[in-house]
């Protein structure tokens, strides 16, 4: 999966100073390099190294009278690529859960403490610049669900097509019409293990699905070829 951009905000007591002492002045710009930062390290990360993002970030400090503190804020583009753990048993109705885990590579959670903030209740992550995508729709900040409406006309509906198109009567054109439909279902196979991410933790009741229904259009071919060779032997 894939993430875009990222915000740090912390205070550090040691940048504190009296707006007074210096035309009121509150806020300012500093370059990266000149003010600590924390090694922040996305844990679960496929590409740990994004320091070609945070060349482009500038800090951005704000002293506070009240506090006696300063409000350290870092804001940089990233493109994180992070892995999560799926549960593809009711593909492609399923949701996912999927988790980004954030810490210090050199500080225990003693030294630096991580909270998600957005100003919002229960610290979620922000989603007012998100881009609507065809595949999943976001449920919750880490709630994801598949947009099964293409998987279902695809993949489901049409098996229905194929089933509602038997013959019934024990004649020879039902034996050309069952290897039919056991090389469009092979077909409708390849279509899925395309889209759906490989596991070796089980199989996909969707699986399960085209199976059976193979199984009951061989059984029924070679029934029906058994049947037509003991009508001519007769």
């Amino acid at each position: 999966m894939e993430w875009f951009g990222m915000i740090w905000r912390w205070r550090d007591e040691l940048l504190y100073w009296n707006p007074d002492k210096f035309d009121g002045v509150t806020e300012i710009v500093l370059p990266r390099e000149d003010s600590w930062i924390p090694d922040t390290t996305l844990y679960n990360s496929l590409v740990m190294n994004d320091a070609e993002s945070r060349r482009l970030s500038s800090v951005k400090i704000t002293t506070s009278k009240k506090d006696k503190t300063a409000l350290v804020e870092m804001l940089y583009p990233t493109l994180y690529k992070f892995s999560c753990m799926l549960d593809l048993k009711f593909f492609p109705f399923d949701v996912q859960h999927c988790v980004m885990t954030f810490g210090s590579w050199t500080h225990d959670n003693k030294a630096i403490d991580y909270h998600p903030h957005n100003g919002t209740t229960g610290g979620a992550i922000g989603t007012e610049h998100c881009i609507e995508n065809e595949g999943w729709n976001i449920l919750s900040t880490d709630v994801l669900r598949r947009e099964e409406k293409f998987h279902v006309i695809t993949l489901i509906a049409i098996v229905g097509f194929f089933s509602s198109s038997t013959v019934n009567d024990v004649r020879e054109e039902k034996i050309s019409l069952g290897i039919t439909t056991l090389l469009s279902m092979s077909i409708l196979i390849f279509m899925v293990s395309d889209q759906m991410p490989s596991t070796s933790s089980f199989i996909p009741l969707i699986g399960w699905f085209y199976t059976s229904m193979m199984m009951l259009i061989s059984g029924g071919t070679l029934a029906a070829s058994c049947v037509i060779y003991i009508q001519k032997k007769g």
